[in-house]
């Protein structure tokens, strides 16, 4: 054999050993990384680890539960309070149209009286009287005496009988004259229309607990 010859035969031989060392080394590192990977993905769970989910569950049940009932409904509580307000609204209007009934002169009053024409004295032209006239009530309690002082509760619940007896509002009236009737609780007073300039002379009498009740209405000349 040739020189040239051994040369060649020896380093096919080197080369055929490097080719095989290189895939020896493939196939152990392939073989590492699926053991790696057997022993990551077959290792054993922790047990209580694993029992967490199954303790936790329930509480997070709950938990939920209570967060959905501790929520509240917008919509709802908007309509609640829609509601309520309605109701203060319509109570409101309720009262004030009790006041109002309450406070407003009957402007057909004396329409419903018993009229004759004059009177006891030469100044009257028409008098009027109605049996269904009532006491118009009383803030006052106790022993009762007649008061001609103009800033007492009792002059302003003879002034509310006059109104009543008229069906002249007390701001479109204007007293005259009020004084003592012949008796401790009698009284007379004098007034003007203010939107007329008609003037009336109304008789009223104390009644126990009931205020001051219209007797008689003349219209004068």
């Amino acid at each position: 054999m040739s020189r040239n010859s051994r040369f060649e035969h020896r380093d096919k031989r080197r080369k055929a050993n490097m080719v095989l060392n290189i895939l020896i080394g493939i196939v152990v590192v392939l073989i590492l990384v699926v053991a790696s990977s057997l022993l990551i993905f077959n290792k054993p769970k922790d047990p209580d680890v694993a029992d967490a989910p199954s303790k936790t569950a329930p509480a997070t049940s709950e938990n939920k539960q209570n967060s959905q009932e501790d929520v509240k409904d917008p919509k709802k509580d908007t309509s609640d309070d829609s509601d309520a307000k309605k109701d203060d609204s319509s109570d409101q209007d309720d009262e004030k149209k009790k006041t109002d009934d309450e406070e407003k002169p009957n402007k057909d009053a004396l329409k419903d009286a018993k009229e004759t024409d004059g009177g006891k004295t030469s100044d009257v032209d028409k008098t009027y009287e109605n049996d269904d006239w009532e006491p118009v009530g009383t803030e006052q309690s106790g022993s009762h005496t007649a008061t001609y002082d103009s800033s007492s509760k009792d002059w302003k619940e003879m002034i509310k009988a006059m109104s009543y007896a008229t069906g002249i509002s007390e701001d479109q009236m204007t007293v005259l004259w009020l004084g003592n009737n012949g008796g401790p609780q009698d009284a007379k007073g004098t007034i003007r229309d203010k939107s007329t300039g008609e003037r009336y002379r109304v008789e009223i009498t104390w009644v126990d607990e009931k205020g001051w009740k219209p007797v008689k209405v003349e219209k004068l000349r």
